[in-house]
């Protein structure tokens, strides 16, 4: 995935990210030409963009719950990271460890949602592999195809979540 030719392939997809960004820089601009920004958020949601595009091929709006979920896990991690270790203390069903439970059951939902639509566009033809999840989907069924189709070989949809 990470061979030249591949990244290539991805320059379109950072270019598109820039360019949205100093467009909504330049939009900001005041009559005299000059404006304040806090450059942190924005370089947040760069950065999650550019992930978004280039790992699954869809924009940081449309991948913004996963990011909004990451955040809030990581959140939860910290603060239980804060207390004393015990062990098992992670199964006891806790507010904080139920959440994070929920947490991790909608972003593997919402994973796997984007997974299943685009094997469904790779099957139709409509699919692009421009992106981590593509070259992994296509890969994935070159190989099950090299076996003589057999499933027993392909990774499942499970296994490509994990890879996410």
């Amino acid at each position: 995935a990470f061979h030249v030719e591949k990244l290539k392939c991805m320059m379109p997809a950072f270019s598109a990210c820039c360019s949205e960004l100093t467009s909504r820089w330049e939009k900001m601009l005041g009559p005299d030409g000059s404006c304040e920004v806090d450059v942190w958020p924005e370089l947040q949601n760069f950065t999650r963009d550019v992930i978004s595009r280039t790992a699954f091929g869809s924009s940081f709006e449309e991948g913004r719950r996963i990011f909004q979920l990451q955040e809030e896990q990581t959140e939860l991690v910290i603060q239980s990271a804060q207390y004393l270790f015990v062990p098992g203390y992670r199964y006891l069903p806790t507010k904080r460890n139920r959440r994070m439970r929920e947490i991790a059951r909608e972003v593997r939902g919402l994973l796997r949602d984007m997974v299943m639509e685009r094997e469904k566009a790779m099957q139709s033809g409509t699919a692009s592999n421009d992106n981590l999840l593509g070259l992994l989907l296509e890969s994935n069924l070159a190989y099950s195809q090299e076996s003589g189709n057999s499933n027993k070989f392909r990774m499942t949809i499970e296994e490509v979540i994990e890879e996410c």
